[in-house]
């Protein structure tokens, strides 16, 4: 296995973290807005950015399991702990994109998608598991995703300044 990633890894990786961004930026809008418009409107858009987020992070998802990461030159317990936090962060980013949907799916909710489309998918059915998916998505997006954002990101500067 090649030590660097290709450039449509690369090109995928900076699409993501673009999406990611943005999706972080307008949850944490919604999530703590104290005006009622706002957060509708953050709400609207985290909505309509998800449904293209959905597919792009689902194919770069799939596609670095299918690849595989760059083998290390050396084998350290950094490098190790570095692949957890990749892997973690690919979870993450899993039940991101699964629980979103979910969440307004067992509600009966359709995801509007910036009033072009609307897509519904009734599983009132399983409104038992809504609580539950809607915990996971707010935990996950809140707290667990951006804390392993920032230690890939300061991994990341360690690794530039180490030259590795």
């Amino acid at each position: 296995m090649d030590i660097r990633y290709s450039g449509l890894s690369r090109i995928s990786h900076w699409l993501s973290v673009i999406f990611v961004v943005v999706m972080l930026t307008l949850g944490y809008m919604m999530f703590f807005s104290t005006d009622r418009g706002a957060g509708a409107y953050a709400e609207a858009a985290h909505i309509g950015v998800g449904f293209f987020a959905f597919w792009v992070l689902l194919w770069r998802t799939v596609y670095r399991l299918k690849m595989g990461f760059p083998a290390y030159k050396i084998k350290s317990t950094r490098h190790d702990v570095a692949r957890v936090i990749h892997y973690l962060i690919l979870l993450a980013l899993v039940l991101l994109i699964f629980t979103g949907p979910l969440y307004l799916f067992t509600e009966n909710e359709g995801m509007a998608v910036f009033n072009w489309f609307t897509i519904n998918l009734d599983l009132s059915a399983l409104s038992l598991i809504h609580e539950p998916v809607e915990e996971v998505h707010k935990i996950t997006g809140l707290y667990l995703l951006p804390a392993l954002l920032i230690v890939h990101i300061v991994g990341a500067i360690v690794t530039y300044i180490l030259g590795e």
